[in-house]
């Protein structure tokens, strides 16, 4: 049960349906597609590309020695999406739901470069992708929460993160992605 939870609620997995479901709901599933890739598939990728070359051990990435650079390549990519975006004229909603994605994984960057401590990327995207829907979309997205309260156990539960590193993920996960959309949609 454990496992199945954290592979449901891997973050590509989240970022490409909560991406979606997103782009669907503001009238702009082209760009939720595009989003999905720049958040979801492409980094997925670049982790496989990092198992290949043996410089990620699995696809969860659990050694946090292994999350410094990738975090700075994923950010790069998700980056570079926003600027075809902002030059596309995306709708301000899409390009506020990448820029909370960026801000969300930023924040997890910080903490994990600078506190040299592995905050679950799990559950912060969980926690920021059920807040910025419940804002762009209905409250009801709030329920998401519960999952992501799951996925914190299932990643607490495999020894992959401690209590405080899911709880600190959330929280940080659904300021800096809730706030950030927030500000900008």
């Amino acid at each position: 049960m454990a496992r199945a939870l954290t592979e449901v609620g891997a973050p590509w997995v989240i970022n490409i349906v909560g991406s979606v479901v997103f782009g669907i709901g503001v009238g702009a599933p082209g760009w939720g597609v595009f989003v999905a890739m720049i958040a979801g598939v492409i980094p997925m990728g670049l982790i496989l590309t990092g198992m290949r070359r043996a410089r990620i051990g699995d696809h969860h990435v659990t050694r946090i020695d292994e999350r410094h650079a990738l975090i700075v390549a994923i950010l790069g990519v998700v980056v570079a999406g926003l600027v075809i975006q902002i030059i596309a004229r995306a709708p301000i909603e899409t390009i506020a739901f990448t820029s909370a994605g960026v801000a969300a994984l930023g924040v997890a960057g910080i903490i994990t470069s600078l506190a040299h401590w592995k905050v679950s990327v799990h559950t912060g995207v969980g926690a920021g992708v059920s807040a910025v829907l419940a804002l762009a979309l209905s409250p009801w997205w709030l329920l998401g929460l519960v999952i992501t309260a799951a996925v914190g156990w299932s990643r607490v539960h495999l020894g992959d993160h401690t209590r405080g590193q899911v709880v600190v993920g959330a929280v940080a996960g659904a300021l800096a992605a809730g706030l950030t959309y927030a500000l900008i949609a």
